[in-house]
């Protein structure tokens, strides 16, 4: 299990003329609305030592090219250009972000890392194991999105940027023929961002191939329903978060809409108070469990007023020997 922090590689930010497409694609003409792209990065690339520089270059370029250039690619690409997934790029260590972006589906999202933040991230965590199903449905792998001067404006308008622009994940991103940015994952992502930590609210967000969200619903992490719900949409099953809905029936919130209902509307759970002990806001009963999984958690909260400040990650499952490890994917520049 791995908490990986991940950092813009841009030094200035990303550049305002990097843009996302006006309009989502549909997904069966994904690869032909970036084939020009692909066949651009395939004659330019080189890999090695330079890779991200590259990926920051190539992208500039494509955005800043006249439409000639761009269209002098579009000739010359095949009609059945193959996708990165079916070319050598997919053995390229180098051609993605790392080694996590594949398989990661939670991201926390915060506009500062302080260390009551921290206490409060590691509750969320927590609320992450499935308690009484053993340990099958808990995130392997985990990302932070630092520096944090960067989380800024809305987390559903920014969030594929940062998690495959700021440090350049060819496997996701690609560009029309326009010179705007497409996004190949739509995959669900739980998102805990500032909000969740003082409420518990998780943000589960389906996104379109332009970035924007597609649907999205706060759902409470501290519930028991969560592991299921979690089960369903991760990367074993991949449910549509809507349908995946159906095994938190019981929240009143999800059930008896309007069929005429704005599908993009977002709606919530109960919010709770995540300043109190884990143990008062989740799990009362199951004293024993937190303190196998966090040793030193409990008397930490108690020392906090509630937040286990101080806390060390890394002791979480540290007791199964194979504890959280927390590390930096840096920055290059």
């Amino acid at each position: 299990m791995s908490l990986t922090r991940s950092h813009s590689q841009w030094p200035r930010g990303i550049p305002s003329f990097i843009r996302r497409h006006e309009e989502p694609v549909a997904r069966k003409n994904f690869d032909a609305a970036s084939r020009a792209w692909r066949h651009f990065v395939r004659e330019q690339w080189v890999g090695g030592d330079g890779a991200d520089q590259q990926k920051r270059a190539l992208i500039e370029r494509w955005a800043t090219a006249d439409q000639q250039f761009r269209d002098s690619y579009q000739s010359r690409a095949p009609e059945d250009e193959p996708s990165f997934f079916e070319g050598p790029e997919l053995a390229d260590k180098t051609f993605g972000a790392n080694d996590v972006q594949s398989s990661c589906m939670v991201y926390f999202y915060t506009t500062e890392l302080t260390p009551e933040k921290e206490a409060l991230l590691a509750k969320c965590i927590l609320g992450l194991f499935p308690w009484e199903d053993g340990w099958d449905f808990l995130a392997d792998e985990m990302i932070v999105f630092v520096p944090p001067e960067d989380n800024k404006g809305n987390v559903l308008e920014t969030f594929k940027f940062h998690q495959s622009v700021a440090r350049p994940n060819f496997l996701d991103m690609h560009m029309a023929l326009d010179g705007t940015v497409l996004f190949r994952d739509c995959s669900p992502k739980l998102i805990i961002d500032d909000r969740t930590l003082e409420t518990g609210l998780g943000l589960w967000v389906d996104f379109t191939t332009n970035g924007i969200y597609e649907i999205a619903r706060r759902g409470q992490i501290m519930m028991e329903e969560f592991a299921y719900f979690y089960r369903e949409i991760g990367p074993g099953n991949r449910v549509p978060i809507d349908q995946a809905l159906n095994y938190i029936e019981d929240r009143e919130i999800y059930i008896d809409r309007d069929e005429d209902a704005d599908p993009r509307e977002i709606l919530e759970d109960e919010p709770v108070d995540m300043r109190r002990p884990l143990v008062e806001i989740y799990k009362g009963n199951e004293v024993d469990l937190v303190d196998d999984y966090a040793p030193g958690f409990r008397e930490a909260e108690e020392q906090g007023d509630g937040l286990a400040i101080g806390f060390d990650l890394e002791r979480i499952l540290a007791n199964d020997g194979n504890p959280l490890i927390v590390r930096d994917h840096g920055s290059d520049h």
